[in-house]
């Protein structure tokens, strides 16, 4: 998996919980994929600009 596509599911997933606490969103993402994930990591690949039309997730 690509840093864009992590980033596209991350964003995803901070949506579709607004407010989430960053270390709740990595539970959820790695109970999702499988793929583990640091805090910082998290909250880089969201705060990197996209392609995407929306804005990232704010954490």
């Amino acid at each position: 998996m690509n840093r864009p596509e992590l980033r596209k599911q991350l964003q995803a997933l901070a949506r579709r919980y607004p407010g989430i606490h960053p270390y709740t969103l990595v539970l959820r993402f790695q109970a999702q994929t499988g793929r583990v994930l640091t805090v910082q990591q998290v909250k880089q690949l969201l705060a990197e600009p996209g392609n995407d039309r929306d804005q990232p997730a704010k954490l």
